[in-house]
């Protein structure tokens, strides 16, 4: 009895030893299995911030070719493409009396270098009048072979002159005010202040109506503080992730706006860290971006370009510095000015007072007489270009 007794113990012994190793072995591996999550959620993240500074390798030289197309206004019937045994050809049409051929080349070719693209060799060719460029995709060794010509006149009808009118800081109203600016013509756009008491159904309301409508960022003036941007608004001082993180607030306001525009914003927009976070959550959500040009410093609108966001600058404040039958006709004259050199035109009012709306209302009767057509903003980036294959 007692030997058994005995092996009985050494048996209970080894069992609790067994256990104590098997309790062992499991911990070992739930701790080795947190490092290993650990690394891997670390390794996610490395790889999140490799992509966002690698975006610019994700872009092809054919985006740029079609982004370099979009900005020369080239039309659809002026462009064609073609695969070929030693690459893939491109043409495209330029119209001598809008601009010349090195014009043409410079933005193309500045264009394709920006995304890391390579000009191989370029040469001109028929008195001048063809020039023959050959690019290379670093990243694939794929070869482009773009040619630029010369069209014939008749085949170059210059279309109207497109206008796009932003109305600036909706959101603290909801009265008459409101519904008579929604009354008005539908392609007239509409930015909205994030953090206003109306803010989401002044958005509702007016695309109801058939405006395009755009989160006007309130951003950080020089004469701050004593010009105080509003809620939330974007501070040179502020860390990238803190831009981006308000950027990216605003847009969950607005799940129906199109684009954006800068409010206040003179000292802002002129820094360049501050710009490339903003319009780097602008980017990743499709928006466009309207530089306001409240300083003539603003680097916005050129670095949205080499971004290759959709992007305009505003041409003209119609109701600035004040509003009167002189200025009306004053803005008026401006504008044919402006018209002169541009064919995509966007001019920015306020929506504050009856005043100003009907100094709107004036200035788009007496616009009826010249040749525009008015556009709401995101047309003026659309484009029938094709896909570059």
């Amino acid at each position: 009895m007692v030997k058994r007794k005995k092996k009985k113990t050494q048996s209970s012994n080894n069992f609790i030893y067994i256990f104590l190793l098997v309790i062992f072995i499991l911990m070992v591996l739930y701790l080795n299995s947190s490092k290993i999550s650990t690394l891997l959620k670390n390794t996610q993240r490395d790889k999140t911030k490799i992509t966002a500074k690698e975006l610019k390798e994700k872009i092809t030289v054919q985006d740029a070719v079609a982004h370099s197309i979009r900005l020369l206004g080239i039309p659809d019937k002026n462009f064609s493409n073609h695969i070929g045994d030693d690459g893939i050809y491109i043409s495209l049409g330029i119209n001598k009396n809008e601009m010349d051929l090195n014009y043409a080349n410079i933005i193309i070719t500045g264009q394709v270098e920006l995304i890391g693209g390579k000009l191989v060799s370029g040469k001109e060719i028929n008195n001048g009048n063809k020039q023959i460029l050959e690019f290379m995709d670093t990243k694939d060794s794929q070869k482009y072979i773009v040619t630029l010509y010369y069209t014939k006149s008749k085949t170059s009808n210059r279309k109207k002159t497109q206008l796009a009118i932003v109305v600036d800081d909706f959101g603290a109203q909801n009265d008459k005010l409101l519904d008579d600016f929604c009354k008005l013509d539908p392609n007239i756009s509409f930015a909205i202040l994030p953090d206003q008491k109306f803010s989401k159904l002044v958005m509702n309301k007016a695309v109801k109506a058939g405006h395009e409508t755009l989160i006007h960022i309130p951003m950080e003036p020089v004469s701050y503080p004593k010009n105080n941007p509003g809620s939330h608004a974007i501070y040179v001082h502020l860390s990238d992730k803190e831009i981006r993180r308000r950027m990216e607030r605003f847009i969950k306001q607005f799940p129906l706006c199109a684009g954006a525009n800068n409010h206040m914003g003179s000292l802002a927009t002129t820094d360049e860290n501050v710009m490339r976070n903003v319009l780097a959550v602008l980017k990743k959500h499709n928006l466009y971006f309207v530089d306001s040009r409240t300083s003539q410093s603003s680097i916005a609108y050129k670095m949205a370009k080499k971004m290759m966001i959709p992007t305009i600058e505003n041409h003209l404040f119609l109701d600035t510095p004040f509003i009167s039958e002189k200025t009306l006709k004053r803005k008026i004259q401006q504008l044919k000015v402006i018209c002169k050199n541009n064919n995509k035109i966007l001019v920015i009012t306020h929506c504050a007072t009856i005043e100003r709306y009907e100094f709107l209302k004036n200035f788009l009767q007496l616009i009826e007489e010249l040749d525009l057509e008015l556009v709401p903003v995101s047309k003026l980036f659309e484009s029938e270009l094709p896909e570059i294959l």
